[in-house]
């Protein structure tokens, strides 16, 4: 399993400058929903500086983490400024990153870069294209499941593991009958990152799956948890 700093579970679990930003001027968007990483980079420029950055996705924990680490660096600063960030600079905000969650810094900074070009597009250009967010992501952020009841005892990470694909396997037909699977990859804290085949990557039924999942899991763990799905590798 991965080893996560404070800071960036943290940043997970309490997530700054989350939602729709008003009156954008500068929107820049990377990811995608079918890979589960979407992220939608919202500014507000002013006289140069951005004085406002919030931020919308559909990825995992540390992709949440990255966005959210990135919009507090870019307050404040100047688009110069904002240009000159780097990979390393994310990676610091987080307090350390682990290297197969390096595409969650780059999808921040890829989102940076397309937001900054279109600030730069010329006033008339920018008006033409009309509101600045113009339709939300697909998939609806889950909200972590709390069980109504505690456990009996505290399981340890290989009694949860087993549970957790005890209640995947008890699923598994629901997902099959949709065209679908869901497969656990690894958890760490209170995120259970799941790797979504089939129709069940598909953004609507997605959210549906990982909702009812997520609600499962937290039954059977006996705590909180969100479900999240795993971003596709090439």
């Amino acid at each position: 399993m991965l080893d996560y700093s404070d800071v960036l579970t943290d940043h997970f679990l309490n997530p700054r400058n989350r939602g729709v930003l008003d009156d954008v001027n500068a929107l820049g968007e990377a990811g995608s929903v079918r890979t589960g990483d979407a992220l939608r980079l919202m500014l507000k420029i002013e006289r140069g500086v951005i004085a406002a950055a919030r931020f919308e996705s559909t990825g995992s924990g540390p992709d949440i983490a990255a966005a959210s680490a990135l919009t507090e660096l870019l307050i404040g600063k100047s688009t110069a400024e904002a240009r000159a960030l780097s990979y390393d600079d994310v990676v610091a905000a987080l307090g350390g990153l682990p290297e197969e969650d390096r595409s969650s810094a780059e999808n921040g900074l890829a989102a940076l870069a397309a937001a900054l070009k279109d600030h730069a597009q010329p006033p008339a250009f920018r008006a033409a294209k009309g509101p600045r967010v113009e339709q939300p992501l697909s998939i609806a952020p889950l909200q972590p499941s709390t069980p109504v009841k505690g456990p009996a005892k505290a399981l340890s990470p290989e009694e949860e593991t087993a549970a957790v694909e005890d209640v995947l396997a008890e699923m598994r037909p629901r997902f099959r009958a949709d065209g679908g699977d869901v497969h656990l990859v690894d958890i760490v804290g209170p995120r259970v990152r799941v790797d979504l085949k089939g129709a069940c990557s598909g953004c609507q039924l997605a959210g549906l799956t990982l909702g009812g999942l997520q609600k499962r899991l937290a039954e059977v763990l006996g705590r909180t948890v969100l479900v999240v799905p795993a971003p596709a590798r090439s």
